[in-house]
């Protein structure tokens, strides 16, 4: 499939503002599953744009030293997604456990078993975590990782309700545990939680979904989902927000180990708050027949 996403983002401020520094994270990876064909990144006012790549994902930053009143980013993306069957390389019957026991998984992968800053691993997460997982293990089918997966993804889909509005960036986890709601970003970091837990490397991840016409739902600007490594070396995407092993309708941009590490904008400034701030996301499936 190939996708065409136009991200906007607009602040509006009261009186100038100066010394404006920001960093984007919103170029789309290109990898074995998905080739980014295309991306454009405007900027007004107009200023030098300065990019570097990391493991994880592009990174485009750029300053502002004189005053404004607005700010807007706009990234245009033309993407091609092929992974059109996510079972493919699932494992659904063998017993994998001893790979998770290897001690040079945590050598290799301890950035995504450790807790982090908004996957924290006090007791009662620890609590909650566990008593998800031994419930997920009761639906799964088999003894398999990626069994296990695919019912805990089920499970929070049930479990948690999704509710745009009711939390926002800096909710902490231990407040959705409790009220059982939030949205994708919400959904993926529970379940960064409950893997880690279960010794399972997970990392979040930053992107896009075409909910087209199929029921799926997703946020007004990027989704989030979890990437899980199994014991084929790869890493496989769930999404808990809509019940689904990811296909090629999801568009990755960024990796990490919580929404910290992927956050699509992020920048500071010498000045006073902003009074609005806009976010628009299209995505657009485009028939390969009008692609130049």
């Amino acid at each position: 499939m190939i996708y065409r996403i136009r991200h906007t983002t607009e602040y509006l401020y009261p009186a100038p503002v100066r010394n404006s520094h920001n960093e984007l994270r919103l170029m789309p990876l290109s990898d074995s599953w998905q080739t980014c064909r295309r991306f454009e990144l405007h900027v007004e006012p107009e200023t030098r744009l300065f990019t570097y790549e990391l493991p994880d994902g592009h990174v485009h930053h750029f300053s502002h030293r004189l005053p404004h009143h607005s700010l807007k980013i706009t990234a245009d993306s033309e993407v091609e997604s092929i992974k059109s069957n996510p079972f493919a390389y699932l494992d659904l019957i063998g017993d994998d456990a001893a790979f998770y026991r290897q001690t040079s998984l945590y050598n290799n992968f301890c950035e995504f078993l450790d807790p982090s800053e908004r996957v924290p691993n006090d007791r009662y997460i620890q609590i909650e975590c566990e008593q998800i997982a031994a419930s997920a293990k009761i639906e799964a089918r088999s003894c398999s990782t990626a069994s296990f997966l695919i019912a805990l993804t089920k499970l929070l889909k049930r479990e948690f309700r999704y509710e745009p509005g009711s939390t926002h960036v800096h909710t902490k986890i231990e407040e959705i545990f409790i009220y059982r709601r939030g949205v994708c970003q919400d959904f993926a970091q529970v379940m960064l939680a409950v893997c880690r837990n279960q010794g399972i490397p997970a990392r979040y991840v930053s992107g896009y979904l075409y909910t087209g016409h199929n029921g799926l739902v997703s946020n007004d600007a990027t989704h989030a989902w979890v990437e899980c490594l199994l014991p084929d070396g790869h890493w496989h995407g769930f999404d808990p927000t809509n019940d689904m092993v990811v296909n090629d309708a999801y568009i990755r941009t960024h990796t990490g180990r919580d929404y910290s590490d992927v956050a699509p904008v992020r920048g500071i400034y010498k000045g006073p708050a902003a009074t609005k701030l806009d976010v628009m996301v299209t995505v657009e499936r485009v028939d390969h027949e009008s692609v130049p």
